[in-house]
Order: structure tokens, then sequence, then C-alpha cells
């Protein structure tokens, strides 16, 4: 079974008359897409994943991107069960921390756009 893709609508700029017969709320130019965040927070996140270090990145991503499980990965990396928990708690500790900081550092931006604004 194979979906169709939806069309996105086309709206010129200057047409500001839709939303109002069906009392819709209308677009707001220039507002934060709510569509896009899951977007940045992957990008985000990829560069985050990107800063680990190579241990902690390859437990990381056998694990709880592909699935395999802590014997496994511990046969492919050929160290022990416990070495692999260790790696991916301290990937997901490190990823955590550079989430935040991301996070807060985008928050500071926002904040001093706005004063500017």
């Amino acid at each position: 079974m194979r979906l169709r893709k939806k069309t996105v609508a086309v709206l010129p700029l200057e047409d500001t008359s839709i939303g109002d017969e069906f009392d819709e709320q209308k677009k707001e130019y220039g507002a934060p897409d709510l569509a896009l965040t899951g977007s940045i927070d992957r990008i985000q996140l990829e560069l985050a994943i990107a800063q680990l270090p190579p241990g902690y990145q390859r437990a990381f991503v056998l694990h709880d991107v592909q699935g395999y499980e802590h014997h496994e990965i511990a046969e492919m990396l050929g160290s022990s069960i416990g070495n692999s928990k260790s790696q991916l708690h301290k990937a997901r500790t490190r990823l955590r921390k550079l989430l935040r900081d991301t996070d807060r550092e985008s928050r500071r931006r926002n904040e001093l756009h706005a004063e500017l604004v």
C-alpha cells in the first residue's frame, strides 16, 4: 500500500482573507513554524552525536539508533557487556549535557534578538 503525499497549499502573502470564511485562525507571518521544530531538534541531535568520542558514539548508535542488544554490541566491538552498558550510559549523559547547552544558547540568542527588536 502506498500513501499519497499531501500537497502543500500555496498562498500569496497578500491574501489575508483566507480563514475568515470558516472561522479559522489566520496565519501569522514570521511566527515560529511548529512543523520545523522536529527537524531542528533532529539536526541538533546529529550535531551532538558527532561531538561524542568514538567509543560513546558507536555504543549510542548501535544501541539506541540501530537497536542492537548489549551482548551483540559487546561481540561486535570485542569488549564486555559491562563496557557496552558503561559506554552507552556515558554517551547519553554527555548528549543530555550537549543538548541542554545548545538549548540554553539558542534561548539566549532568542532573548538577545527580542531585546534588539
